[in-house]
């Protein structure tokens, strides 16, 4: 998960947890720690399957924005997912609605067994 994407940061804190929860693994983000400035190879290197734009204080249309602009950088090779997520509804407040962002997360994480919500996370067309 990226909290921001110019320069790219890792998204720390209590989101590494909110993507255990989900069923998934954070590989640049540790639990507990504070989001930090990583840069693009670091990203690559890490080999993700899924890249989830998580701007601290962006709407879905904002984090939306940001994350389209990323396939354009040639940054992330074309198998790797792209998402973005309303970060400022269910990722970056400590508070109930992160269970929402759970929810999200576990919807890209696993498609086939939770519904996608469509209200907090859109997947970004990167051909």
């Amino acid at each position: 998960m990226l909290e921001w994407t110019d320069p790219p940061f890792s998204a720390g804190h209590w989101v590494p947890d909110m993507v255990a929860a989900a069923g998934a693994t954070s590989v640049v983000g540790a639990s507990g720690q504070r989001s930090h400035e990583i840069d693009w190879p670091t990203l690559v290197d890490s080999e993700p399957d899924v890249v989830v734009v998580a701007p601290c204080g962006f709407g879905l249309e904002g984090a939306t924005e940001l994350a389209e602009a990323l396939p354009s950088g040639g940054h992330l090779p074309p198998e790797v997912q792209l998402w973005a997520v309303d970060a400022d509804a269910a990722f970056v407040r400590p508070g109930p609605r992160l269970v929402d962002g759970v929810e999200a997360l576990a919807a890209i994480a696993h498609p086939d067994a939770v519904a996608t919500r469509s209200d907090l996370a859109t997947r970004i067309d990167t051909s």
